[in-house]
């Protein structure tokens, strides 16, 4: 039996691999407003596959790359493998410090294919918040939060975007809250996204530590401050308004998309 590699995502996070780049990949400071829109190309023109909402503001772009969703060296599988775009992004304020930065997975094509049935399902004793939506095996949506790392590795993908970062002067913490929000079907569909947001924008600690378990903000510590418990009851509010607002686009529409702001904490 042919095991079919899904995405790696959290083990390997910005990894670049090498493949065939598009003519429209984005360029590296390219600046990116509103929504990321991603385009089939078929024999009546380019045409809109999702619009990828994105929170209000500026998002630099720090990285992007395209790749095959399986291993190379199952090319010979007999489902054909899935073009998918990977992208960074980061958004700075006026002090030039990261206050937010996306990482996410498209489908650059449309055509059957499996991905992990546990992709939606991954039980995680970490989590601060997680929500399936009630969705079934194969038309899967989710939600979930946890406290993280954030750039604490050395991979090549992981030093790329400190590199930027140090190339623009961008400050960034060691740490984070991350909203990852994924949906995907047995149509070759898929988006995840993951948006690091920061603490220590909103006044809040946010201490450098190696192990998230020590942070303030794991699932269990943030309970302690009613400070945090009121942030992280936000969050939760606000992730799962952008995961509606995901969905509204995932199948593709020309409306223009709905605009979606940050989460601001407010004491």
């Amino acid at each position: 039996m042919i095991r079919i590699l899904s995405i790696l995502f959290t083990a390997t996070l910005f990894k670049v691999s090498i493949c065939f780049a598009s003519a429209d990949l984005p360029r590296q400071g390219d600046i990116i407003t509103g929504s990321y829109q991603v385009h089939t190309n078929g024999l009546i023109g380019k045409t809109l596959l999702r619009s990828i909402p994105l929170p209000a503001g500026d998002w630099i772009v720090v990285n992007a790359w395209d790749r095959p969703s399986v291993n190379n060296a199952l090319a010979g599988n007999k489902i054909q493998p899935v073009s998918l775009r990977e992208i960074v992004l980061a958004q700075v304020n006026a002090n030039n410090q990261l206050i937010a930065a996306i990482y996410f997975t498209t489908n650059l094509e449309s055509h059957a294919y499996r991905w992990d049935p546990n992709y939606c399902n991954d039980v995680n004793d970490n989590f601060i918040y997680s929500n399936q939506y009630g969705t079934d095996l194969w038309q899967q949506r989710c939600t979930n939060i946890m406290a993280t790392g954030y750039l604490q590795s050395s991979t090549p993908g992981q030093n790329q975007v400190r590199t930027f970062y140090n190339s623009r002067g961008i400050k960034f913490d060691s740490n984070t809250l991350r909203v990852q929000t994924s949906e995907y079907d047995h149509r070759g569909n898929i988006l995840r996204l993951d948006l690091f947001y920061f603490p220590s924008t909103y006044g809040l600690e946010n201490p450098s530590v190696g192990n998230s378990t020590m942070s303030p903000w794991f699932k269990t510590n943030y309970k302690q401050d009613p400070k945090k418990v009121k942030f992280i009851e936000g969050l939760q509010k606000w992730a799962d308004e952008y995961s509606n607002l995901q969905n509204k686009y995932f199948s593709g529409s020309d409306k223009p998309v709905d605009k979606i702001d940050l989460y601001k904490f407010i004491n």
